[in-house]
């Protein structure tokens, strides 16, 4: 049965939540390891400009993510590193060391290859991280300044940054909007800012997890606002359940944007339900404004020629397992 959803009281959450300072959150795209061809012509070099695009208006849709994400600098003595999975699944994994990150951003390392149907994209923010040297360095590494953020009493949430693969075998709709979006097609746009929100920590951080009841059902005060009970959970309780229906912000009746899946043929956007799981764990979200293809087109376009103006983390090395 389906319940009755109220987006105003979960956005009131949301804004009683912002009590310190915090910039907008920047998410930072690297393209060196889409090494078969996904955003980058494997013939001449040269970017892919309409799927880049479409990534960079799935990253403003954080644009209303705030936090104060201390930044990852390395100096004399200080160490760090982190492993994950090669963004094109060209063998082995990726190790980053020493990078610098900066504050209230993250990077995000994309690609994508042929697979089997099924599974459009997966991400994740790596593993066997590791940080040395002097203790606010440290601290800048395991959790970007922020408080409680592991463990079975966290409460917030932050990391570095992730990777996300993307399926070349999909039938994608690289449109900015949703006209033109065939009935068998995939959103490339739906996917990208899914897999976003998992390096974000849907479902992925401990402060997710410590909300997580043994009934597999989510109970962050935003969220039970929003849905009017805590929430079902997929079987690997990353997800919304299955089909879990909100409201967007304009109002109109969706099913979640972070639930497991998304039909064919149709366009995703951020519910009220989406946003308090987000506010649970530790962002400070405000609402953003319905997105169309005009306010895409402007935001991507902003978000590219900031990213050019940036310098790409350092020291990144290719392993020879996986």
């Amino acid at each position: 049965m389906k319940q009755t959803i109220n987006p105003g009281a979960a956005i009131g959450l949301f804004l009683a939540a912002i009590s310190a300072p915090a910039s907008a959150l920047d998410i930072r795209f690297d393209y060196r390891y889409d090494t078969r061809g996904f955003f980058t012509d494997s013939s001449t070099g040269a970017p892919i400009a309409e799927r880049r695009a479409v990534l960079d208006a799935a990253a403003a849709a954080y644009v209303g993510f705030s936090d104060a994400l201390s930044a990852i600098t390395p100096e004399a003595g200080d160490q760090w590193s982190v492993r994950f999975t090669h963004p094109s699944l060209a063998g082995g994994s990726i190790t980053l060391q020493n990078a610098t990150i900066a504050a209230d951003s993250i990077t995000v390392f994309v690609g994508g290859s042929a697979s089997a149907p099924g599974v459009l994209g997966f991400a994740n923010t790596g593993f066997g991280l590791t940080a040395s040297g002097s203790d606010a360095f440290v601290d800048s590494v395991q959790t970007r300044g922020q408080a409680q953020t592991s463990g079975a009493g966290a409460s917030d949430y932050a990391t570095w940054g992730g990777m996300i693969w993307f399926n070349a075998t999909a039938d994608w709709h690289f449109g900015l909007g949703s006209t033109g979006l065939g009935a068998t097609q995939n959103d490339f746009y739906t996917t990208a800012v899914h897999e976003l929100g998992h390096i974000l920590g849907f479902g992925e951080a401990d402060s997710w997890a410590a909300q997580v009841d043994g009934q597999g059902r989510f109970n962050g005060a935003a969220s039970v606002a929003a849905h009017g009970s805590a929430v079902p959970l997929d079987s690997v309780q990353a997800h919304w359940a299955r089909d879990t229906q909100s409201l967007t912000l304009a109002g109109l009746p969706q099913g979640t944007l972070m639930d497991p899946s998304t039909a064919a043929g149709s366009r995703e956007v951020m519910t009220a339900l989406d946003l308090a799981g987000f506010a649970d764990i530790g962002w400070q979200v405000s609402a953003v404004p319905e997105p169309n293809a005009g306010w895409l087109l402007g935001v991507g376009l902003a978000g590219l020629a900031w990213r050019r103006q940036t310098r790409p983390p350092q020291a990144v090395q290719a392993d020879a397992s996986a």
